[in-house]
């Protein structure tokens, strides 16, 4: 099937996911980007692949979707987790919870290296600039990230002295329906907050979610940089309008627990490809894909909201008491459970 030329807005995750596949197939592909580098609007801050909304491992998944794994990544098999009390539990597997990587316009960044393999795979990049009104007739996939907020992130990146690791705390104080999470990953630290509600809170909540972390010995931050960052997560937005595929946050398509979305980007921008070259509809695509878990996300964040902190200790030394990564995978398999539930998804979002 012939495709004509096809404009991306976005230098993102889902639109490199897209750009590359599309050039590899011989399409015509242009890259439009606000920001003057890939990654422009992160700070070297550390974020995860999840690898439990599937069987498959995330980066054999990414490899069969044409994606490269020449980034650096660090496999995570061990989390530790505190509620409130800081009484600390450790959410472990044989195989990797997630993989860690880097983002933003610097060496080493996820956003460096697949626009990296977007170029080389002939796509052209148009960076501090818009597409242009004619370009609106031709096939478009947005990738412009989030536009709604439905939680926010603050935090900072930091030097460090202390060892690798990846600590997370669950308490209404620290992070009003969210976490806290520290990680360390050779000498750099990244620790930030995440709320889903009381945004107007965030940097107070970021103080305190570092003195909770001094508390669990996590002290040595150096040359401090602050960053903030908002989620966009919605079971109704549009994903195609005409001749737009909305692809990742653009979409709303990101976990509405624990707020894990690169995974969802980059398979969505794939999606939007396999629909341009195929002529199969994208939003069939994307709802037998992804539909399962990202239902279970609302019900996981519906249930969520309704613990209060003993509930959080609950549901950590549920998870921490056998094999981690089949126990987070059950949150998201869409279960009976879900199934009951997902009627109050409706009226609650």
């Amino acid at each position: 099937m012939r495709v004509r030329p096809v404009s991306v807005i976005g230098a993102g995750p889902a639109g490199l996911a897209a750009a590359i596949e599309l050039a590899r197939a011989g399409v015509t592909v242009t890259v439009y980007e606000q920001h003057a580098t890939p990654g422009g609007r992160f700070h070297g801050d550390f974020q995860g692949l999840e690898n439990w909304t599937s069987d498959d491992d995330v980066l054999r998944s990414l490899q069969r979707h044409g994606i490269g794994i020449d980034f650096p990544y660090q496999p995570i098999s061990r989390v530790s987790v505190a509620a409130a009390d800081f009484e600390r539990s450790t959410i472990a597997s044989d195989r990797p919870l997630l993989y860690l990587v880097k983002r933003g316009p610097d060496e080493g960044s996820l956003d460096r290296a697949l626009a990296a393999q977007a170029a080389a795979s002939g796509v052209t990049f148009h960076y501090k600039s818009r597409m242009h009104p004619e370009e609106l007739a031709r096939p478009v996939i947005v990738a412009t990230g989030p536009h709604g907020t439905q939680g926010i992130a603050a935090g900072i990146v930091a030097n460090t002295s202390h060892p690798d690791q990846v600590v997370a705390i669950v308490s209404d104080r620290l992070a009003p329906k969210g976490y806290a999470y520290c990680v360390i990953w050779s000498g750099r630290a990244t620790l930030a907050t995440v709320l889903m509600r009381d945004f107007r809170r965030a940097w107070d909540c970021l103080a305190e979610a570092r003195a909770a972390f001094a508390r669990l010995g996590l002290s040595d931050f150096r040359d401090e940089r602050r960053f903030g960052g908002r989620a966009h997560v919605s079971r109704t937005d549009r994903l195609v309008d005409g001749p737009r595929l909305f692809v990742g946050e653009a979409a709303g398509l990101q976990d509405y627990l624990f707020g894990f979305g690169l995974r969802y980007a980059l398979i969505s921008g794939h999606l939007a490809a396999c629909a341009l070259l195929t002529g199969e509809r994208y939003d069939d695509l994307v709802r037998r894909q992804l539909r399962g878990p990202l239902r279970a996300g609302f019900v996981n964040r519906l249930l969520f909201d309704r613990l209060g902190d003993r509930g959080h200790r609950r549901l950590i030394r549920w998870l921490s008491g056998g094999d981690g990564l089949r126990r987070v995978r059950r949150l998201y398999a869409f279960s009976a459970v879900h199934r009951v539930a997902w009627p109050l998804v409706a009226r609650e979002y």
